[in-house]
């Protein structure tokens, strides 16, 4: 018979606070909507910049000569607004993590510790890979220009061999600026160490055995070609000797 009321006190006592709570919670929800909303304004305002920039500096020429360029779909700004909408995802990105962090300490009163120390570490990560891609980027352009140079040059021309140049020229300078970028990156590349020394040696030794082969095959042309020369001039001298010992 007085359990009625006391189960009325109850729900409405229930009731209250969770009325208190929602109210509690609106203005934490609104900062954190509003936390977002400035990164999506930001976010909008960078990546125009980041695109007209990619453009200034004729980025999508630049990336266009290198093997980067599989990666971009078809455009003469397609890698400038790629550049863009991934500054404007990484904005994004930020921004929900500080608003996430922000509303669980706020609301849940509860340490952040763990997600700090996850966003920290993923972003840790951010800056030597933007490093690293720049490295590739700008390096595989460097590389694809040398070679061009190395193609043009009136040595290689004289060679004959300056297509064949001008790709060993790249594809050693591919090589290293992959090694750089990595290890910019922070990827152990101690493989890529002993497969570059490896290489090394193979070259040398390559080098060694054709600069060999080279010199005994054109000594034995000029050999070829100049011995009866030499035999002549061997008779004469046997025929002068006599001659020279008579007259004393």
């Amino acid at each position: 018979m007085y359990s009625y009321p006391l189960l009325v006190d109850g729900i409405r006592n229930a009731l209250e606070g969770h009325v208190v709570g929602l109210v509690e919670f609106f203005p934490i929800l609104l900062v954190f909507g509003l936390i977002l909303l400035l990164g999506a304004v930001v976010a909008s305002k960078v990546q125009p910049i980041v695109t007209t920039l990619g453009r200034r500096i004729e980025l999508d020429e630049k990336v266009r000569r290198t093997p980067f360029d599989a990666l971009f779909s078809d455009g003469e700004v397609a890698v400038s607004r790629t550049f863009g909408l991934l500054a404007r995802y990484y904005v994004l990105l930020v921004t929900f993590f500080v608003a996430i962090e922000w509303l669980i300490h706020r609301y849940a009163s509860v340490s952040t510790r763990f997600i700090s120390n996850w966003a920290v570490e993923f972003f840790g990560y951010v800056p030597p890979i933007l490093m690293g891609t720049v490295v590739l980027f700008l390096g595989f352009y460097l590389a694809s220009h040398a070679a061009d140079q190395v193609r043009q040059s009136p040595v290689a021309k004289g060679t004959g061999f300056s297509p064949a140049l001008a790709r060993g020229t790249k594809m050693m300078l591919y090589f290293v600026v992959l090694v750089i970028g990595l290890d910019t990156m922070g990827v152990d590349v101690t493989i890529l160490h002993t497969f570059a020394q490896g290489i090394a040696y193979g070259v040398g030794l390559a080098v060694a055995l054709a600069v060999g082969i080279a010199f005994g095959w054109g000594g034995k042309d000029y050999v070829a070609e100049n011995i009866e020369n030499w035999l002549e001039n061997s008779k004469q001298v046997a025929h002068e000797s006599p001659a020279a010992t008579s007259d004393d």
